[in-house]
């Protein structure tokens, strides 16, 4: 048998029939498909092999496939088994009979087993009901032995409660008169110091014993303890009035010794966390009535005629009066309680933090709050503060007259309330001693071993955030007094500017400035040097010349009103008052700038002294000194005033750049007229001057020499006069206004430059008469600014008038030429050339001034090289321009932007590029013509000038 196993095992196919885990099915799909696989081979190369040779073997059709394989080998092996089965039998025969047996055995074999297995039952429940009685039995012996100790525990108790009912009963603590809490404290029966204390401390135990005794009501039903129980809790009750009694006169007096023997009694009573919690409320309460009391209306108002130092009110049927000192005092009173009241709670949290039990060595103050619960004494100045904030909040309903009163001492009561809090600390501070201070940012540290919070005493206002709370608490009258600090200021404002239909719009006079300005600076005074009083007061100072340029704004002229002229070239209405505007705001920025002065002249001593102030902890000194250091004053300076001053300045550049704008244009008109005239020969001089086409100005005739200075010149000399006498000496004498006037004159000699190179033709005789007319320029100009001081535009003048003395061949290489525009130079040199090479501005056939304008604006500011046919717009602003008046010198931005002077040069000679080319191409066209030497000189000079003026104005 164990060899047909065997040999069925090591077959490959066979072997797994005798694996537990065969599966049948899959062992038949796997034949199956070798089966399909194989007949698919077969017949692809029988398929090959009759193309080939033409014919199939016979014997290939009869081939067996691997299915009926499988089977023959299974059948073969099934059969097998069987058979070795069968002789197994046979061989085995009688000794299968031998253990058999007769059935009738079998049955008599499982009647015994039956039949033993019902006494066993009946054995087991012999035994569950045997158990059970002796459970019972067990049981109620238990309950007796229990009731037993009950009894015992009850008469134990019983005992100990009738020691300590004598104890308590027997006191010489109970022998005293009932009738009053004041005679519980004198009859004593002779106890006295520590005798009293050891007294109280032995009955307070016992007491605190009697009441765990009784907690289970039905012991308190017991007759032996109802009977003593009423006598021994009035005593208790007495005694907690007495400790209590003790406990608030030792607050009060700030007496350790009684608070702390008041504490004990309580903790042996175990009434310390709610007596200790509800003491420091008994304080809250007294802080909120003495300060109601001391601040009531009724109290501030005083019934009678008004004297010297009162104000008169008439709010009621009777004259009363306020007296300032009467307020003041009451004041007083309010932060004297907050001070005393403060201290008392700190000394009670002082005593609770000293105190420690024994048993659990825990310190009292643990043992009165929860881990997370807040500090007594910051629980109290906490609840402190909100009540004087609703006070405070509650008086701005009081009468007109004491609540600006009250209004008006809100600078000293900050004052005082730092005082308090300076005095508050120092003598915390020294009260608490070196074991007891500890960091004034927390009051609580965590003990990273288990988690526990320890509490450390810290001395008060030690932290900002302590002395923010109280001076917090008078926002309500902090904004009624920065309230009252803006209308002050904005009065006189709005007196300035009526809003009235029938008001004439004009500009403020200089006592109504100077009223203004003592306004403010009457309101810096009331601030005094408290950073907090001083910065809100600044934030209206800063609305205040907000209000104030709102109406300038709405009160100037603008547009053609302000840009129109009078042919006399006199002062118009509409420039008179802006100019007017122009000094009203000057004077402002001057009290400004005053304001600034001050403070930072008040601050600079203040910074010293508020280092050298040594008894105030770090954290503190900010807010404990109340004084202002230089560099919070600088901050103060530049949150609130550099805004005013930026946004008056602003406003004067508007007005001021507009205003010379206009002039500009006015006297650049002038300029244009040289053109008029004829800077070549004598002859074209005399038919210039015959032909009556150049307007005449009112100085007379002028001479044909080269010397004797041109008309226009002439013109230009009347016509300055006037603007001179009538405009530019009425304007302010002010930085803005010498600035501006440089930025004017600097246009000026610009444009006159631009002009002047685009002369043609110019003699030798009309470069005489050219450099006169820089000459009177200058000379002109020299009463508004000195040139000196003006800069790259008055060099840019001095070289041109060298250059056009020099040869054609010397200008590229003279030093000075890196200070002339490169376009200036290219025109001049254009007008050497024969007419043939035009210039620019004749070439598109613009005028001279429009051609001059599109340079300094459009070009300046990268549109098209290429004008439009539609003329620049003459008024001399260029809509496309955004920059402001102070980086935009009267509308010409080339003039400050370097990088944009540049660009407007390279467009310059894009333009410049075209005229060559034309000329070029005229030349080519002509036989005879050959290029003047002008060309040559011009496209060599194109990479030299722009390259030097590139360094020029890199540097």
């Amino acid at each position: 048998m164990e060899a047909v196993v065997r040999e069925l095992q090591s077959d490959a196919q066979l072997g797994v029939f005798l694996s537990p885990e065969c599966n049948v099915s899959a062992i038949a799909s796997s034949v199956v498909a070798r089966d399909s696989a194989s007949r698919d081979v077969s017949g692809t190369s029988r398929l090959r092999a009759s193309s080939s040779t033409g014919f199939t073997a016979a014997d290939d059709l009869d081939e067996p496939s691997q299915s009926e394989q499988f089977v023959e080998r299974l059948d073969g092996a099934v059969q097998r088994i069987d058979r070795v089965i069968s002789e197994h039998i046979g061989e085995h025969h009688a000794t299968l009979l031998d253990q058999v047996g007769s059935v009738d055995e079998l049955q008599g074999h499982v009647t015994s087993v039956q039949s033993s297995a019902g006494q066993l039952k009946q054995s087991v429940h012999s035994l569950q009901a045997l158990v059970r009685e002796l459970h019972e039995n067990l049981r109620d012996t238990i309950q007796r032995y229990r009731n037993v100790e009950q009894c015992g525990d009850i008469v134990r108790r019983v005992l100990r409660f009738q020691q300590l009912s004598d104890r308590v009963l027997g006191s010489e603590l109970n022998h005293v008169d009932k009738t009053s809490t004041g005679a519980v404290v004198e009859n004593g029966s002779g106890l006295s110091g520590d005798a009293r204390q050891n007294e109280m401390a032995s009955v307070a135990l016992a007491i605190r014993e009697m009441e765990l005794l009784v907690q289970d009501e039905s012991f308190e039903e017991l007759s032996v303890v109802c009977a003593k129980l009423p006598a021994t809790r009035k005593l208790s009750t007495n005694l907690k009035r007495e400790v209590r009694a003790t406990l608030r006169s030792g607050i009060q007096n700030l007496s350790q010794a009684n608070v702390g023997d008041a504490l004990q009694i309580l903790f042996y009573l175990g009434d310390l966390a709610t007596i200790a919690q509800a003491s420091v409320n008994d304080v809250i309460q007294e802080v909120e009535r003495k300060c109601s009391a001391a601040i009531a209306e009724e109290k501030l108002v005083r019934s009678g005629s008004s004297g010297s130092n009162g104000l008169d009110t008439s709010n009621g049927p009777s004259a009363s009066i306020i007296q300032k000192s009467d307020v003041w005092k009451a004041l007083q009173d309010v932060f004297d309680v907050i001070r005393v009241h403060a201290m008392q709670v700190w000394n009670l949290q002082r005593v609770l933090l000293k105190m420690v039990d024994p048993a659990s060595s825990k310190k009292y103050l643990d043992l009165v709050l929860e881990p997370d619960e807040p500090s007594l004494f910051a629980t109290f100045w906490e609840v402190t503060c909100a009540i004087v904030r609703e006070l405070f909040a509650s008086t701005l309903g009081y009468s007109t007259s004491v609540k600006s009163v009250l209004i008006a001492e809100y600078p000293r009561m900050r004052e005082q309330a730092t005082r308090v809090l300076n005095e508050l600390f120092v003598s915390t501070k020294q009260s608490a001693g070196t074991e007891f201070l500890a960091d004034s940012a927390t009051e609580n540290k965590v003990d990273t071993k288990d988690g526990s919070v320890k509490r450390e005493l810290v001395p008060i206002a030690g932290s900002p955030a302590e002395r923010t709370q109280l001076l917090d608490s008078m926002a309500p009258l902090y904004d009624a007094f920065i309230d009252r600090a803006y209308r002050r200021m904005s009065n006189p404002i709005q007196l300035m500017f009526p809003q009235s239909s029938n008001f004439h719009a004009s500009p403020p006079g200089r006592s109504d400035m100077q009223t203004l300005s003592r306004t403010i600076f009457s309101e810096l005074e009331h601030a005094g040097q408290d950073l907090v009083l001083l910065d809100g007061t600044l934030q209206q100072v800063r609305k205040a010349v907000n209000l104030f340029c709102s109406n300038v704004k709405r009160i100037m002229h603008q547009g053609k009103a302000a840009a129109a002229t009078m042919s006399s070239f006199g002062r118009t209405p509409a420039q008179a008052h802006n100019v007017g505007l122009m000094n009203v705001l000057s004077l402002l920025d001057d009290a400004v700038e005053e304001v600034m002065n001050r403070i930072e002249t008040a601050a600079a001593p203040n910074g010293t002294q508020t280092g050298t102030s040594t008894h105030m902890s770090s954290a503190a000194d900010p807010v404990a000194t109340g004084v202002m250091s230089s560099k919070e004053a600088k901050e103060l300076c530049t949150k609130n005033l550099s805004p005013c001053r930026e946004m008056i300045g602003d406003l004067k550049y508007a007005l001021l750049g507009f205003y010379l704008q206009a002039l500009a244009v006015l006297l650049e008109s002038i300029f244009a007229k040289m053109h008029d005239e004829s800077f070549g020969d004598q002859s074209a001089t005399a038919r210039v001057a015959t032909s009556g086409g150049a307007p005449r100005s009112s100085g007379g005739g002028r001479s044909s020499q080269g010397t004797s200075g041109s008309k226009y010149m002439q013109e230009f000399s009347n016509a300055f006069t006037i603007i001179l006498e009538e405009h530019l000496r009425r304007l302010p004498i002010a930085v803005f206004a010498t600035k501006c006037l440089a930025d004017f004159v600097e246009r000026l000699i610009s444009v006159f430059i631009r002009h002047a190179s685009l002369l043609r033709p110019l003699t030798e005789n009309g470069k005489l008469r050219l450099a006169n007319d820089m000459a009177q320029l200058e000379l002109r100009l020299e009463h508004i600014v000195p040139l000196r001081n003006i800069g790259t535009a008055y060099e840019e003048l001095r070289a041109f008038r060298h250059m056009i003395f020099l040869d054609n061949s010397e200008i590229l290489r003279d030093t000075t030429i890196d200070k002339i525009r490169p376009s200036n130079v290219w025109h001049h040199l254009t007008s050497r050339a024969p007419p043939e090479l035009q210039l620019p501005h004749q070439m598109k056939h613009w005028t001279a001034s429009k051609y001059i304008e599109w340079l300094d604006t459009r070009a300046a500011i990268g549109q098209s090289s290429s004008p439009s046919t539609t003329p620049p717009p003459s008024s001399g602003k260029s809509s496309a321009l955004s920059l402001s008046w102070k980086e935009l010198p009267l509308g010409y931005p080339c003039l400050k932007d370097r990088r944009l002077s540049l660009q407007a040069e390279k467009q310059a000679w894009k333009e410049m590029t075209k005229c060559l080319d034309a000329y070029s191409l005229r030349v080519s066209a002509s036989a005879n013509a050959e290029l003047s030497p002008i060309y040559d000189l011009l496209q060599e000079s194109s990479a030299i000038l722009l390259a030097g003026y590139e360094v020029m104005i890199s540097r």
